[in-house]
């Protein structure tokens, strides 16, 4: 079993990931949209502690975003409305 757990600094939301369940493996979540209101920041922030994106910060008719997978491939998307 694995689990990856996000939560925004001071905050008491957080995201947890797993793979507890045959029915979703690890690989198989697929856009998963993460908001915040600084993208810019933010892609800053994931890439200074080694998250690498597969799409950079980009502008979208919906706002900007940018793509990155975590460990297990699962896909994640930042936006920024």
């Amino acid at each position: 079993m694995r689990r990856v757990q996000v939560a925004p600094e001071g905050s008491p939301v957080s995201l947890t990931l797993v793979t507890w369940f045959d029915s979703m493996p690890a690989g198989s979540l697929r856009g998963l949209v993460l908001t915040t209101h600084d993208l810019s920041a933010e892609h800053r922030r994931l890439e200074q502690r080694g998250v690498r994106f597969s799409q950079p910060p980009k502008r979208e008719p919906w706002g900007h975003e940018a793509v990155f997978e975590d460990p297990d491939g699962n896909v994640l998307v930042l936006h920024e409305a």
